[in-house]
């Protein structure tokens, strides 16, 4: 029984990846008032009322794909704790279709105490000028897609003011599409220190990039400060979850995952996370019912065939386990 399970685990590995999105229907999530990309948002996309492929979440600068779709006309549906839902017509003729915005409204009553008011002496503070930059800058990053250009407009916008910590946020993420990992780190860095760790966002980002580069020891404590930070959404315990699976804290990533999974049930990527701690306690038959939660929500995401496999491989194998010699035996 154990070496067939030891078989298992080495065949799954420790840690699971998580597949990547591929697709012709793509786009970009932004904040509305600010433009600044908007990660982590759950997005569905519905034909007649009902799923038309497995729900998504935009990475780090908003952008989403999703599995290939037939022709046709859908809706997009766009959610994330703090920010009102939002849902958009998009159709497909020809096997493709336009890039699509979505502008995201952030839910006021959903805002900490004093939020408001500190967010608009912020705004008051900021020089026209160093304004003006910063938007020229955006633009170029996300409208014309020249990341390079558009730092020269962030670096601009903070020599006029130079305690813009959203512009450093801005060049990370600039960096980051020019794969340029420790530039992005660093910006990201600054700007979490002339925030004083009060914007949740550049926290969010570097967790998620250190998660996806292993480095777990670093990203615990980023995840924890975005807690901290105020954002209630999904996305805090699901990083710290990341992080504490690869630190192989099973019992505090199982937590975390579970409080990521009560916030967000729909979000396939949780029963990921679910399963590598479940490898990790050897509770095989819970292995199979994260593998089974997942599969319900993204049957046809890139990568479910792997997983729907090493399903059914441990499927097989829990059904063939032998009983102990010391069982006790029916009288």
């Amino acid at each position: 029984m154990r070496s067939r399970f030891s078989l298992l685990l080495l065949l799954l590995s420790t840690q699971l990846c998580f597949p990547q999105r591929s697709g012709n229907l793509s786009g970009h999530v932004r904040e509305e008032r600010t433009n600044v990309p908007v990660e982590s948002v759950a997005l569905e996309v519905l034909s007649s009322g009902t799923r038309a492929a497995a729900p998504v979440m935009s990475g780090m600068d908003g952008e989403f794909q999703f599995p290939y779709l037939k022709d046709g006309d859908y809706y997009i549906v766009a959610s994330k704790g703090g920010y009102d839902t939002v849902t958009i017509p998009v159709s497909i003729l020809a096997g493709s279709a336009a890039p699509v915005l979505i502008n995201l409204p952030r839910h006021d009553a959903k805002a900490p105490s004093g939020a408001g008011d500190s967010v608009s002496a912020r705004e008051l503070s900021i020089p026209d000028k160093a304004r003006a930059w910063f938007e020229k800058g955006k633009q170029l990053l996300y409208e014309k897609s020249e990341p390079e250009k558009s730092i020269t407009e962030f670096r601009r916008a903070i020599d006029q003011f130079p305690t813009y910590y959203e512009a450093y946020l801005q060049i990370g993420i600039a960096h980051y599409r020019l794969a340029k990992y420790v530039e992005a780190e660093n910006d990201l860095l600054k700007s979490i220190e002339l925030s004083a760790g009060k914007y949740p966002d550049p926290l969010f980002l570097l967790a998620q990039m250190f998660n996806d580069q292993q480095r777990f020891v670093y990203a615990e404590p980023l995840a924890r400060h975005a807690i901290a930070a105020g954002d209630a959404s999904w996305h805090g315990p699901f990083e710290l979850a990341r992080a504490l699976v690869g630190l192989k804290r099973g019992a505090e990533a199982e937590a975390s995952a579970l409080q990521a999974k009560e916030l967000k049930p729909d979000n396939p990527q949780v029963y990921l996370v679910l399963a590598n701690v479940h490898i990790q306690q050897q509770k095989f038959a819970l292995v199979v019912r994260d593998f089974d939660d997942y599969l319900k929500l993204a049957p046809d995401a890139p990568g479910s065939d792997q997983i729907r496999e090493r399903r059914d491989r441990m499927r097989k194998a829990l059904q063939h386990e032998t009983p102990r010699s010391d069982t006790p035996k029916p009288q």
